[in-house]
């Protein structure tokens, strides 16, 4: 009989065990993937602005360049002119020149426009990145069993309103509205 007993007190005690394992397993796995999860929200949020400042800084450095050219063609034009007719103008009564004027070129203003678009493309991806981290996490905090968990080891420890993606006023103003008048580019 103490044989019985002991085998039934052996197998409460594995089963016991084996929920403790199965709850401290689940408990654990949450609260790493909680964690993360807030870090890679994080890191994923910093990059974001990393790449904003970045593209901006860039934009704004190669939006001086036409200025520099132009006052460099103005000088050298200048200079052209001054060289070829003398300090008073061409004073000759007839002169057979064949002109040959420094040209602009447009490259400067493609360059930039190729900037402008790699660097808003490189931002809608870190953008789209942090959307997606976001859901994941949400999802998995609204989940019942992954959620009840998440709960207990006492996450979401931030604020996941704080990690917004960057929008333009355009697009606030169509989705406010629920009106979408196209861009007007003049």
């Amino acid at each position: 009989m103490k044989k019985q007993e002991g085998k039934a007190a052996w197998a409460v005690l594995m089963g016991v065990g084996a929920v403790v394992l199965v709850c401290a397993g689940s408990y654990i796995t949450n609260f790493n993937y909680g964690n993360r999860m807030e870090k890679q929200i994080d890191a994923s949020w910093t990059d974001n602005r990393n790449v904003l400042s970045q593209y901006s800084a860039r934009i704004m450095e190669m939006a001086q360049v036409p200025d520099m050219y132009k006052d460099d063609i103005v000088e050298i034009y200048e200079g052209a002119m001054t060289g070829r007719y003398g300090e008073n103008g061409s004073e000759a009564m007839f002169q057979f020149l064949r002109e040959q004027n420094p040209q602009i070129d447009a490259s400067l203003y493609t360059n930039i426009q190729q900037s402008m678009e790699a660097g808003r493309n490189k931002f809608e991806n870190s953008q789209t990145k942090l959307i997606d981290l976001k859901r994941s996490y949400e999802t998995k905090l609204g989940a019942f069993y992954s959620g009840f968990w998440l709960r207990v080891a006492g996450y979401p420890r931030v604020d996941l309103d704080d990690y917004n993606i960057v929008m333009s006023d355009y697009s606030n103003n169509a989705f406010e509205s629920g009106i979408d008048n196209g861009l007007k580019l003049n």
